[in-house]
């Protein structure tokens, strides 16, 4: 984690996920309180658990989308290859164009055929 992209990448991603860790229980209990509020009349176990279910499921859907939040496309060109030049270094991939569709590679395709 030398290079600064992964440093800004790391620095972002905790910086998210601890925000996430402190906001998360807390709306996730808001809102268990108002169904538990909704759901029951008294506050016993069953409201007790929605609390808690609240609390969970807020903080796992905040690191979720912490996590995913954080995740960003590099910047133009900067892209992670195995090569320098992805296209072009992959003989495979890359073909050569004719202005001609009727040409093939030697010049000498459909057209003489056609013509005569």
């Amino acid at each position: 984690m030398s290079d600064p992209s992964s440093q800004r990448i790391g620095s972002r991603l905790r910086r998210r996920l601890g925000i996430a860790l402190l906001i998360g229980p807390l709306v996730g209990l808001a809102v268990g309180a108002i169904i538990a509020s909704l759901a029951f009349d008294t506050w016993g176990s069953g409201s007790i658990m929605v609390l808690v279910g609240g609390a969970i499921a807020g903080t796992m859907l905040a690191l979720l989308w912490g996590g995913y939040s954080s995740l960003e496309s590099p910047d133009p060109g900067q892209e992670p290859s195995d090569t320098e030049r992805p296209i072009a270094d992959r003989s495979e991939l890359v073909r050569k164009e004719f202005d001609d569709p009727l040409d093939d590679a030697d010049g000498q395709g459909l057209r003489d055929e056609r013509d005569g």
